[in-house]
């Protein structure tokens, strides 16, 4: 089922766009198809920001309730519960829209796996893409996949140029994120340290996996850069007018 509804439509996605693009270019295909998946989850990804962006502004005042909890966990959460339901925020709020994206990114990872896989296109393609000049090439053996960015990388290979691309790109969408020295709790300095270390996980584990994933992670998170610019620069501009 999550093969026939997710990964599939995904597979046809991504070689739809690569039969479309002048030259065929897998790479850019990768780049395009990320672009059009990432903007398909753009609503999703505002309303998460959303609630990350309430919940850091109340930090403040949780390290009240705390403190005047004095270790009370019951109390604390009952006190918690009171300032959620007064300022109108849900604490679990951003956890939805992440648990939507994640079946989509597992999705994304077997899809860019298959499709630099020789005989996917043929198993898992459409028969609509399949009747595409591109694709039907690709089956018959005429031509062979050029898995390739711009015929300089090649995506079915680890590389270290992208694997360094997708640790810093994730590296500054997480900083973006993080609130001020002064303004953090202990939780969001813990939350600010793993976000150092997941960077360099990144590009180890890139270092493992075909280039076509750290490619699809790094404008992944290039995406997300902009994304929150936009949402975050929205939000303090916001915060002007009504100040």
């Amino acid at each position: 089922m999550f093969n026939t509804y997710i990964t599939e439509p995904l597979f046809n996605l991504l070689f739809f766009i690569y039969a479309l693009i002048p030259g065929h270019d897998f790479g850019l295909a990768v780049i395009v198809f990320t672009l059009l998946v990432r903007l398909a989850l753009w609503p999703l990804v505002t309303k998460q920001l959303h609630s990350q962006r309430a919940m850091q502004k109340l930090a403040p005042e949780v390290a009240k309730v705390k403190k005047k909890a004095k270790g009370d966990r019951q109390k604390e959460t009952q006190m918690l519960m009171e300032l959620y339901k007064e300022k109108g925020t849900n604490p679990f709020a951003s956890l939805l829209p992440l648990f939507v994206q994640i079946p989509i990114f597992i999705a994304l990872f077997f899809v860019l796996q298959d499709s630099i896989k020789a005989g996917e296109v043929a198993r898992l393609a459409y028969e609509p893409i399949r009747n595409l000049d591109a694709i039907a090439a690709l089956i018959s053996n005429k031509v062979t996949l050029s898995a390739t960015l711009f015929g300089l990388i090649d995506l079915t290979k680890p590389s270290l140029v992208l694997a360094l691309l997708a640790g810093g790109a994730q590296y500054y969408q997480t900083k973006q994120l993080t609130p001020k020295q002064h303004e953090m709790d202990d939780t969001a300095k813990m939350m600010a340290n793993m976000g150092k270390i997941f960077p360099i996980i990144t590009v180890v584990i890139s270092m493992t996996l075909p280039a076509a994933l750290a490619l699809y992670w790094a404008v992944t998170s290039l995406v997300a850069i902009l994304q929150q610019h936009l949402v975050l620069h929205r939000d303090a501009e916001e915060m002007k007018e009504m100040a």
